[in-house]
């Protein structure tokens, strides 16, 4: 029968073992490292701390969970502002891309319409002026802040300006980059320039002559950043925005930049609005980041600071700050912060009830049921070993009786002599020591040490054999030990024998029900050069597969319950975990005995071996 208890010692003592014993884990895995000991220790001390250090975890354990929602709310707040920023981001590219495109094709229409290249190579102002002084009243009407519109000659002087740009751009020479490298190039150049203009985007076009190719001149349009302030506008209603200018590593506000017209009042209080906002924060924006999260007052800004004013040689001129107002979006984020805080607060004052209230009606449970567990073992224990000693006294009693009947025939029969006495009181005498030597043999069974040593695993086999040697006589079962070398081990000075003796009588209670045949075979192989597996391994047919995994668990057996308690290879691992670095599994498989193939179930254990002697 699998897992039919069989060990008598556990439970006549109630403890196993009766000293403390530092128990060491499988060679697979790790020692147990000291603070583990000592967390042991502290818990084993007083059940109650269970308890609180049960609380305390799980306490901990949602306390680290709402720090995980939390910072998945924050998370999710960023990546909102991310998002946020990348958007404005993106309608600066495209509105930039959009306007340099729309400028360079409504110029060179215009340049090959006209015929503005004999014209700039003419230096026809009068006819220049009529071309071009519409051309300039129309981006008022397209919604476009054109401050100023050039055309020079290839030596940079100016040929055209048109009359309704600022007086401070009225100028006979522009020494712009761009122009230059129009000029020099022959493509269209767009960036922003600084100076002697005031910040500006710039559309540099060149005026190419169609019969040779050369270039003739360049057609310049300055045009206002503000129109990149008034696109936000138009798509954000609930932004503030200002354009700053990047001068000699230091950043400031502009004055009012230069407009065709007049803005209506509305605007440049709106205008005058976002550049108050500004002003107290500008030290406070990381303009090194693509934004900055700013707390003004008693809201939160998204300050994206990403639309860069460069160059057609990619320096920084300027930027365009955008200012969003998050707080409504953090707000709603943040409520849903206090209501996992508010459940927090009920499911910790929940767990300890749970905690303080469960474990000890759990603990009064698993202390019931380790009486009746204790209780039972022990009863099934102490008959099972007045049975085997029962057993194994019936002979020598029977023999006892056969020399006490023999002594009385003789003396009737007058035949009964000093020799004939003699002999039959040896023989008496023998009997006597071989019950004797039974009782010192099960009495030392039952008692162990209180402190690890080492064990002989071949002696405790054989010593195991010995004990049960007649039982399997009577039931016909063949032991083939191959255990013929020396294998020490750390452990209590009956471990091996108790579990050999285990194991042993568990087979038997399945080899009866076999007909045929019936072996038990014991090896052992050492492994990796430190450990010792040995395997007891019978012909009875195996173990379900289902149970391979459970059959080392309390009360699982393969018998009716009635025929066996299921502790008996529960208490093999008990024993087997006590060993050094000791560990038991089952398996089914095949073995040879005397050229004949069997096949049944395996219980496999493992110990390291140790060069210490007794």
């Amino acid at each position: 029968m699998r897992g039919k208890t069989h060990l008598v010692y556990y439970f006549v003592t109630n403890t196993y073992p009766q000293a403390p014993v530092q128990l060491q884990r499988p060679a697979t895995h790790r020692a147990i490292p000291p603070w583990s000991r000592i967390m042991m220790k502290f818990l084993e001390t007083n059940k109650s701390r269970i308890v609180t250090v049960t609380y305390i975890f799980l306490f901990c354990t949602f306390f680290l969970f709402s720090l995980l929602v939390l910072q998945k709310k924050m998370s999710d707040y960023y990546f909102s502002t991310s998002k946020t920023n990348g958007t404005f981001k993106k309608i600066y590219e495209g509105e930039a891309t959009w306007l340099n495109q729309r400028m360079n094709n409504y110029l060179r229409s215009i340049i090959v319409e006209q015929g503005v290249a004999a014209h700039v190579v003419g230096k026809d102002r009068e006819r220049l002026s009529r071309i071009f002084d519409p051309v300039f009243a129309s981006f008022g009407k397209r919604y476009v802040p054109v401050i100023a519109l050039f055309i020079a000659d290839t030596k940079g002087n100016i040929i055209y300006q048109n009359p309704g740009s600022a007086p401070a751009l009225q100028t006979s020479h522009l020494a712009s980059p761009a122009i230059r490298s129009a000029l020099a190039s022959g493509k269209p150049v767009y960036g922003f320039e600084a100076g002697p203009l005031p910040l500006h985007h710039c559309v540099a076009v060149p005026v190419i002559n169609d019969s040779d190719g050369t270039v003739v001149g360049v057609i310049k349009v300055a045009t206002s950043p503000a129109y990149f302030h008034f696109t936000y506008k138009w798509i954000f209603d609930d932004i503030k925005t200002v354009i700053i200018q990047t001068k000699d590593g230091s950043v400031f506000i502009p004055s009012d930049l230069p407009l065709p017209g007049e803005p209506s009042p509305a605007s440049k209080d709106k205008r005058e609005q976002d550049i108050e906002f500004f002003k107290p924060i500008l030290n406070q924006i990381d303009m090194s980041s693509e934004f900055s999260d700013l707390r003004v007052k008693d809201r939160h800004f998204l300050v994206s600071t990403s639309s860069r004013f460069l160059s057609p040689e990619g320096k920084e001129m300027g930027r365009i700050l955008v200012a969003y107002d998050m707080t409504d979006v953090r707000d709603r984020l943040w409520s849903d912060v206090y209501l996992w805080g508010g459940f927090f607060a009920v499911s910790a004052g929940l767990m300890f009830l749970i905690n303080f209230v469960g474990f000890y009606k759990y603990e009064r449970i698993i202390t019931n049921q380790g009486k009746v567990l204790a209780q039972r073992s022990k009863q099934c224990a102490l008959g099972e070993m007045l049975g085997y000693i029962g057993h194994q006294w019936r002979q020598p009693l029977y023999t006892l009786s056969v020399v006490i009947q023999n002594i009385e025939l003789q003396s009737q029969l007058g035949q009964l002599d000093d020799a004939l006495l003699k002999k039959q009181v040896t023989l008496a005498n023998q009997n006597i020591q071989y019950i004797s030597s039974i009782i010192d043999d099960w009495r030392a069974l039952l008692m162990s040490g209180s402190s690890r040593q080492a064990i002989d695993l071949r002696a405790s086999v054989e010593r195991a054999i010995a004990m049960v040697a007649p039982i399997m006589e009577m039931n016909r079962i063949t032991i083939d030990n191959q255990i013929k070398t020396t294998v020490m081990t750390l452990g209590f000075v009956n471990d091996l024998v108790q579990l050999t003796i285990n194991v042993l009588l568990n087979a038997r209670d399945q080899l009866c029900m076999k007909d045929g045949e019936r072996i038990i075979q014991i090896s052992c192989r050492e492994e990796n050069g430190s450990l010792v597996t040995v395997r007891f391994q019978d012909n009875a047919g195996g173990i379900p597969k289902h149970l391979l995994k459970r059959i080392f668990e309390p009360y699982v057996t393969t018998k009716d319950k009635a025929d066996g308690t299921g502790l008996g290879l529960y208490l093999c691992r008990q024993i087997a975990e006590n060993l050094d670095n000791g560990k038991v599994w089952a398996e089914n498989g095949p073995f040879e005995f005397q050229g004949t193939r069997h096949v049944g179930a395996c219980i496999c254990l493992q110990f390291a071996k140790t060069t210490q002697r007794s």
